[in-house]
């Protein structure tokens, strides 16, 4: 964090752009309210600056707010919202942020803090999002125009207004001011902030890191993956059911059901937050009544369940009757489903008929008929040509043929006839199964509520009260598909595919899929600009071996003493900014081993140039009788920079005894822009790869500078598992999770014979 952290308050809307107006609420109001009780909380705390962008709720366009957040040297900027759906069956938390890079990973982290803030007031979560205009941009223009300035921004969307299980938590001025101190305390958290004032000390917080994505993340464009529905028992509160769902994409968040096959439906009920199953009763079920359940994720998308059959006396008994096999067969042709236009809350809808569907007859029948036909078409030219050949010879010479001319041309008219059938035929079949699936991609289109005549609901009933410039259109979903065993057993239902298979497959099934799309494992590493972060768990590469129990003092008494067999080797590493060192005071004070700065990339420039007192640290350091060994400070943007940067490295040691790692040192810039600041994750594993490959070819042993948050963010360990790692970590143990060989654990220590602070190691070895 930095030593002031500037913190930048946008509440959306402002002059006659109002933002959601229901029941005497006006959405500018709201959040101005929000906004400056977000502010007078946030500075109580230590080291913190706040600003709002638009305190007089004036027009003011999107590109101003973020150049007035550059104007006062924002770290980042927070756009506040309250929300309201078209057709006001929607509730619910939710934040946006960039689509790309850093500023995507690092704003995940903040928005995971703020859905923990909005599950403790009682909100339904609808998750931590991303959208893209059509131009592949951030859909939405704060995060755009921020982002164009180099400011790390999010976009907070409260709750909605217009829906009941909200309204009471967002209706009055109090409600504002609570959400604003709770959004307050979001921010502190992720900073790691602390306040006297407040007795609130959040140093320790840990939040979750993420990889920055490759690509620019879109937002979730498909339904959830798989939705079950199993009846579970009778009593007399009603039939139990369980309601399963998961999705690799979104955060399930509603469901709502039917019990006449998807004629009209209950309200929304949301699963509890980060759940994925929920069991509901349903009363009024009738014999007859088939039962059915949507479930949706936070894009508002949602996929059908299975279907229960409810007979006289028990749900889907073993033995089905033949009327329920029929129903099937009538209502289930290749995955289709009765499709409906939902029409809000509580409201209930009118069944939308299927057009009449033909995919059942195969096209594969048509192609048959097309490939019969050319085989006809082909044997009557043959036949042809041959009667053709058979007119010139002479009469002696045609009977000695094996056909009489006659009935070659019987052969060649009937092929013709027939070749033209067929080919009729099989263009029919065609057209008729084309158009069936056609109608079913309609049918699930209109069943999807994605459909450009439905309005977008998904996307523009969210959004509709947030400014931009832009409208993107969803793309058609496809029916999720399960794979079950249809061994019968009690407990039969309805599957998509239109069969009956038992309700405790179809669940295995859908825990087995829910599993897979499960996060990581994770744990948990310190960095020290941004604290405590919760990463995921890497697989397979060697874990830290010390006792962190183990270790104890400080400077030249920092010691490791674990019985272990570990030992260990003190060192500072140096360069320029040091000054003139007495390397003879240096060695007797007890400092084994040297690391210098041998060179730089510039980060702006992109120029390589030597420290200006590499060589004179280096004949002073071996004359002493110190080990050394040298880094490299790395900006490059390529493999073939980091090929040319360990060249330069190699060159300049060519005539030097190095017995210490020669070192890729790759750091962030948060001071200034920086060439290396659009790397991604495997880009810049690919550059720390390419240079470490070099320096081991020439016989040097190569290392990898940095700190936990780049190690386990930023590169991809498991593929630098072969190269040893240098760790910067200030604090009293190491606990990093995975194995290192050397750790620098202060940049402030002090050592006889230099002026000022300097950064001491640890190198670890066996004997």
């Amino acid at each position: 964090m930095p030593d002031s952290l500037v913190i930048v308050l946008d509440p959306g809307h402002g002059g006659s752009n109002e933002g959601l107006k229901h029941r005497g609420l006006l959405e500018k109001d709201m959040n101005l309210v929000t906004a400056n009780a977000m502010r007078d909380e946030l500075l109580q705390y230590d080291n913190v600056e706040v600003y709002i962008t638009n305190p007089e709720k004036a027009d003011m366009s999107l590109k101003e707010r973020a150049q007035y957040a550059e104007s006062v040297g924002a770290d980042i900027l927070i756009s506040l919202h309250f929300n309201m759906s078209e057709k006001h069956e929607m509730y619910g938390s939710e934040v946006w942020i960039p689509s790309r890079g850093l500023n995507n990973s690092k704003m995940h982290g903040l928005g995971d803090v703020f859905m923990e803030q909005f599950a403790e007031a009682g909100f339904a979560l609808r998750g931590v999002k991303t959208r893209l205009n059509d131009d592949g941009l951030d859909y939405y223009g704060i995060l755009r125009e921020s982002t164009a300035l180099g400011i790390q921004s999010i976009l907070v969307e409260h709750g909605y207004a217009d829906h009941e299980m909200d309204y009471e938590k967002v209706n009055d001025r109090e409600d504002w001011q609570a959400l604003g101190r709770s959004d307050a305390t979001a921010v502190a958290k992720y900073f790691g902030l602390t306040s006297s004032t407040l007795g609130r000390d959040f140093s320790d917080y840990a939040v979750n890191g993420y990889h920055a994505p490759e690509e620019a993340v879109g937002n979730d464009l498909t339904e959830p993956e798989g939705a079950v529905l199993v009846h579970l028992a009778s009593d007399e509160q009603g039939e139990l059911f369980n309601i399963s769902a998961y999705d690799d994409g979104s955060e399930i968040v509603y469901y709502d059901y039917s019990t006449d096959g998807g004629k009209t439906w209950s309200q929304l009920f949301s699963f509890a937050n980060e759940a994925n199953s929920a069991e509901v009763y349903i009363t009024g079920i009738t014999p007859g009544s088939e039962v059915c359940a949507r479930v949706y994720n936070g894009h508002f998308l949602y996929t059908r369940t299975n279907s229960v059959f409810y007979e006289a006396e028990e749900f889907a008994a073993q033995d089905a009757p033949e009327e329920q096999k029929d129903l099937k067969e009538d209502m289930y042709v290749a995955g289709d489903v009765p499709t409906e236009d939902y029409a809000g809350t509580a409201g209930q809808t009118e069944a939308v008929q299927p057009t009449s569907q033909s995919s059942a007859v195969p096209m594969y029948f048509g192609l048959m008929f097309l490939v019969f036909a050319i085989l006809l078409m082909v044997t009557a030219f043959a036949t042809y040509k041959e009667r053709m050949r058979l007119r010139h010879l002479s009469r002696e010479e045609r009977k000695a043929g094996f056909l009489p001319l006659r009935r070659l041309q019987q052969i060649e008219h009937i092929c013709l006839v027939a070749g033209v059938c067929a080919s009729l035929a099989g263009i029919t079949i065609f057209g008729v199964s084309y158009a069936g699936k056609i109608g079913q991609k309609q049918q699930t289109e209109l069943v999807s509520g994605m459909v450009k005549s439905d309005g977008n609901r998904a996307t523009v009933a969210a959004d509709e009260n947030v400014s931009s410039e832009e409208h993107g259109d969803e793309m058609p979903k496809e029916d999720a598909e399960l794979t079950i065993d249809s061994e019968r057993t009690e407990g039969y239902v309805m599957s998509q595919e239109g069969k009956l298979v038992p309700g405790e497959k179809l669940l295995a099934q859908l825990s087995y899929n829910e599993e897979a799309a499960q996060p990581p494992e994770t744990v948990t590493v310190y960095d020290m600009a941004e604290g405590y972060l919760r990463v995921p768990l890497v697989e397979g590469i060697a874990e830290n071996p010390y006792d962190v129990t183990a270790f104890s003092g400080s400077d030249l008494q920092m010691d490791y003493n674990a019985g272990d067999g570990v030992k260990i080797m003190r060192g500072i590493d140096v360069s320029k900014f040091q000054g003139d060192v007495d390397w003879q005071q240096v060695r007797e004070a007890g400092v084994e081993f040297v690391m210098l700065r041998l060179g730089i990339r510039g980060y702006g420039t992109g120029e390589m140039k030597m420290d200006d007192r590499f060589y004179e640290n280096y004949q002073g350091a071996t004359q002493a009788g110190m080990k050394v060994g040298v880094y490299f400070f790395s900006a490059a943007i390529n493999e073939e920079e980091a090929v040319e940067e360990a060249d330069y490295v190699l060159r300049a040691v060519s005539d030097c005894v190095i017995e210490m790692p020669v070192v890729f040192d790759t750091e962030p810039i948060f001071y200034d822009d920086a060439r290396t600041d659009d790397l991604t994750p495997n880009q810049l594993t690919a550059i720390t790869k390419a240079f470490c490959g070099r320096i081991r070819s020439a016989g040097y042993e190569p290392m990898i500078y940095t700190n936990a948050k780049r190690f386990t963010t930023v590169l991809q360990l498991e593929e630098l598992e072969e190269y040893d790692k240098w760790l910067a970590d200030y604090r009293s143990a190491p606990d990093y999770p995975y194995a290192f060989k050397m750790w620098q654990f202060t940049e402030k220590g002090t050592v006889p014979g230099i002026s000022g602070n300097v950064d001491m190691n640890l190198y670890f070895y066996e004997e």
